[in-house]
């Protein structure tokens, strides 16, 4: 999807939410809707953030597991000293 519009009312935008300014006064200054603000804020703010811990967390989730894989066959293969079979 291309966006029509300049990326720098969009920059501008981001600037001033991060000032704490309303969506809706961020929308009137730049001439823009208050759903092209929401829209703007939700695919560079937290959720970006959100969508790439989520994913950081799934692959370190793989990658527990097959940490507990390799244990596991581990154990198999060479069993603790002290422990007869």
């Amino acid at each position: 999807m291309s966006e029509s519009r300049p990326a720098a009312p969009r920059a501008r935008a981001e600037q001033l939410l991060g000032e704490g300014h309303p969506a809706k006064e961020v929308a009137r200054r730049l001439g823009v809707s208050v759903t092209t603000v929401y829209r703007w804020r939700r695919s560079t703010g937290p959720a970006s953030d959100l969508a790439q811990a989520r994913a950081r967390v799934g692959e370190l989730e793989r990658e527990v597991l097959l940490c507990r894989q390799v244990i596991a066959t581990m154990r198999q293969m060479m069993p603790p000293k002290d422990v007869t079979r």
